[in-house]
């Protein structure tokens, strides 16, 4: 069997102009990580990313962790966040009178409202509820089936592969594994921590999920106060 680290990016710029872009803490996450990985003797054979910055940048800072010279990396746009300021946006349009999207509208910055506010909204759209959306559910679940078909092409006896990717991505892949609803995918997305691990076991005709959103790097040294979701 091969070895799958799927790995939550790092933290991101909430609340800014661009969130696709790691925090300063968020760096020293995905640094910290690759010194845990090279602590352990734990090595990489295959690196996969979505496209978007942060989980680009994610891999970036876990490679120079590690230490080591990157082989080619994959770039799988099935491993990409769906657009959630998008979706908010046709919620928006649809539901204008909601309260929690009023709410939200009225204080930007309150993350709690913010993630309440989208779990409403991700069971809308799963739900065909929200109209003119750029991407459905039913299509941004194939096309994370498509990079889970891409990780099971590269197995080989005893291969590694490192995969950064982002949580709702996360949440759906771990669904078709365990075939699990629409609404058990959005409970795992909201407690999906930023450089969270997820390890599976697989081969080329199936994954084996064998551990959920571990953040290992960040529960020694002190660093519990830097375990993030955002």
């Amino acid at each position: 069997m091969s070895e799958l680290y799927l790995i939550r990016h790092a933290q991101a710029s909430f609340g800014t102009d661009n969130y696709d872009q790691l925090s300063a803490l968020g760096e020293k996450q995905s640094r910290w990580l690759g010194e845990y990985y090279a602590e352990r003797g734990i090595v990489f054979d295959q690196f996969i990313t979505g496209d978007m910055r942060r989980h680009q940048q994610t891999m970036d800072a876990i490679v120079a962790g590690m230490g080591v010279t990157e082989n080619r990396r994959h770039i799988h746009p099935g491993l990409n966040e769906y657009d959630f300021q998008h979706l908010v946006a046709r919620f928006g349009a649809s539901f204008p009178e909601d309260e929690l999207y009023l709410a939200v509208r009225q204080n930007p910055a309150d993350k709690t409202g913010y993630y309440r506010l989208l779990r409403r909204v991700l069971s809308a759209w799963s739900c065909g509820q929200l109209s003119d959306c750029s991407e459905t559910w039913q299509d941004f679940s194939n096309r994370v089936e498509a990079a889970s078909g891409l990780i099971r092409s590269l197995a080989e006896p005893g291969n590694r592969v490192l995969a950064v990717s982002s949580g709702g991505a996360i949440s759906a892949f771990i669904g078709h594994v365990l075939a699990l609803s629409a609404e058990k995918v959005f409970d795992l997305n909201l407690q999906t921590r930023n450089t969270g691990v997820s390890h599976f076991f697989f081969n080329r005709e199936k994954l084996n999920l064998s551990g959920f959103n571990a953040v290992p790097h960040l529960e020694t040294n002190g660093r519990s106060q830097h375990i993030t979701y955002g």
